[in-house]
């Protein structure tokens, strides 16, 4: 996987969270404008169906009052009450009575601020009997009562209202459809046109689609018994209510038209300049689908009409009536909401896109401004990882990352500084000493360690370097510690100091291994091979004798609290410097303790026992001659 560099990163985050931004505002402005929207066409549409039932009882109230006292006149009730009910002196309506029912009646309306006058006309009226069958009035006035329509159409319609005569009101208010061309195929509109009837094609070519009904129970006035019903209708499609007449309910945020209608039986009767006749019929055939489906009174969805989306509401208008229920509908076209919502999503993405652009800048001049001095640091610690510790990184900033640089210069200073005091320290102390000392595991103090201690001195060093010039001297010592030094590191032998022309070396501490005294053996054979060596290539010839002794020691910082050294003290380090003393050129001496825990592994020789100073006896000794790489007894 491709490593991302910072600068990369950075811009890709900045990207992501201008983006992220951006739609997310966009999602959320989108769903403010549809809550507006829906907000505002439902308000619409509540004052839409507060102004028609307003409008309703306004227009209507001078007529339910005019049928209300038809209903109870005296002659009307007496007329109901025969077994044979009279048509002649039912229909015998006054011209007053006639005029105040069916004439022009000119009202004025007032709602919501907005004061009109309408012409209101009556088309027909009929009386019905206890059963709720039409009356039909005689052919002398049939024409002059309205409605011409043929009796068998007319009876079938008005036998929709029977269950009206059952409820507990005086009066309802109710719509019936009666035959129109209003949603009919148009094979079906030519043949009515064409028909040569003289009684259906006049009449049923003028009836209204819609009839608004008002329907007054006659009663029997002692005993509230129902004798029949008088019933008067209006055409509805001059009274749905459009936007103009609306008013102040008509708001900015809709600039199409709200379309209009009532449904009923599966017909939307509607301004045909509103709702075409064939969206109509789609309308209704759908919307009647979805009543029958959810049972609900009243309901909103947005729904796609050909290429234009609406929000469509509907309302129950006569619900516990005996009349077919029929529904207010109303179409709010979304085109404005969807080019608002456009319109908002252009200048969304524009203005993201502009962010966008501005974060990707932003981010590159960010970046550049961190990467570089991030890039310096990366490099200078790769160059402290190669040892080059005098590596500087320029402080560019008083910043986070200027402070950063500064502290990292600081940092390979310390570590310089560090490595110079590791670099002397090792020179003038072993190396695993040092490293204990720089880690603090070395203190004041001492502890009993079972080790090995191997001193080496060179024979005859006085008069060898009497009378040679200093500097010849430092140089024959220098080569010469050079050379045994190596020696003794090569077997796990801790160095412990140079005193003149003497070496002293230990195993066991502050390091123990498994061969210690194996180890000190081999490296007292080594440093006399390495001697000999020497003296094939160099001027100066020199012999040395070498002292081993094994045994508890005190091992440890010995000195003051400022100034300590490690080092190991104890009788078998007196031993060991009195073997060393006592030893020839080429000779190396061991006591009792190594021979015997070499034994089998060493060649050795006794030599009389010697008196050493510092000793009440005799120590025994032995001349280390070799040792075996197998044991003897294997």
């Amino acid at each position: 996987m491709p490593v991302l560099n910072f600068r990369f990163k950075l811009a890709l985050a900045m990207l992501l969270l201008v983006a992220g931004g951006s739609v997310t505002t966009l999602l959320i402005v989108q769903r403010r404008v549809q809550a507006y929207y829906e907000a505002n066409f439902r308000s619409q549409f509540e004052r839409q169906i507060a102004y028609f039932l307003a409008l309703q009882d306004t227009r209507l109230a001078n007529f339910k009052e005019e049928c209300l006292k038809l209903s109870q006149k005296v002659r009307i009730i007496a007329a109901m009450s025969e077994q044979e009910i009279p048509a002649e002196i039912l229909y015998d309506v006054t011209d007053d009575e006639m005029k105040a029912l069916l004439g022009s009646m000119q009202q004025e309306v007032g709602l919501a601020g907005v004061t009109s006058r309408q012409m209101i006309n009556a088309k027909f009226f009929r009386f019905l009997d206890a059963h709720g069958k039409p009356i039909s009035p005689p052919e002398s006035v049939r024409r002059r009562l309205g409605f011409p329509l043929s009796r068998r159409r007319l009876e079938q319609k008005l036998s929709q209202i029977r269950g009206a005569l059952s409820n507990p009101e005086r009066q309802q208010v109710g719509y019936l459809a009666f035959a129109s061309d209003t949603n009919r195929p148009a094979a079906l509109r030519n043949s009515l046109s064409q028909s040569n009837s003289p009684t259906e094609r006049p009449e049923e070519m003028n009836v209204p689609a819609l009839q608004e009904v008002i329907v007054t129970k006659i009663l029997e006035p002692d005993a509230n018994q129902v004798l029949g019903a008088l019933v008067l209708g209006f055409p509805l499609s001059e009274l749905i209510p459009q936007p103009k007449s609306i008013g102040s309910a008509q708001t900015s945020a809709a600039r199409d038209p709200i379309r209009s209608g009532i449904l009923l039986e599966d017909h939307l009767y509607a301004d045909t300049n509103a709702i075409p006749e064939p969206t109509a019929a789609t309308v209704a055939r759908n919307l009647s689908q979805r009543i029958r489906a959810t049972q609900k009174l009243q309901d909103d969805f947005e729904w796609r009409i050909g290429n234009s989306a609406y929000r469509v509401f509907y309302h129950l208008l006569n619900p516990d009536s005996g009349f077919p229920p029929a529904y207010q509908v109303c179409l709010y076209s979304l085109a404005e909401a969807r080019r608002e919502e456009q319109h908002l999503r252009w200048q969304i993405l524009g203005s993201g896109a502009a962010a966008l652009i501005g974060a990707l800048v932003l981010a590159l001049v960010l970046s550049h401004g961190l990467s570089v001095p991030l890039r310096e640091l990366v490099g200078a610690t790769r160059e402290i990882r190669r040892g080059n510790l005098a590596v500087k990184v320029p402080v560019r900033s008083r910043d986070e990352v200027g402070q950063l640089a500064g502290s990292f210069n600081e940092m390979a200073e310390g570590l310089a500084q560090k490595e110079r005091y590791r670099t002397v320290l090792n020179q003038v102390a072993d190396e695993r000493v040092a490293r204990q000392l720089l880690s603090g595991e070395i203190s004041l103090g001492g502890e009993v360690r079972q080790a090995s201690v191997l001193f080496c001195d060179i024979r005859g060093f006085t008069a060898l370097t009497e009378h040679m010039p200093p500097a010849e001297v430092i140089e024959m010592i220098n080569e010469h510690m050079t050379a045994l030094t190596r020696v003794v590191k090569e077997h796990n032998g801790v160095l412990d100091k140079f005193v003149g022309d003497l070496l002293m070396a230990i195993f066991g501490a502050p390091v123990s291994h498994p061969n210690d005294v194996l180890d000190a053996a081999l490296c007292a054979l080594g440093l006399v091979r390495e001697r000999e060596r020497l003296d094939h290539t160099s001027r100066h010839k020199l012999k040395i004798g070498l002292g081993l002794a094994t045994g508890k020691v005190v091992a440890g910082g010995m000195g003051s609290t400022d100034r300590f050294h490690y080092t190991v003290l104890g009788e078998r380090v007196n031993l060991a410097s009195r073997l060393c003393d006592s030893a020839g050129p080429g000779e190396i001496l061991i006591d009792q303790t190594t021979h015997d825990s070499l034994a089998g592994r060493i060649v050795a020789e006794p030599v009389p026992a010697l008196d050493l100073k510092g000793f009440a006896a005799p120590v025994q000794v032995f001349k280390l001659l070799a040792v075996n790489s197998t044991p003897m007894n294997s």
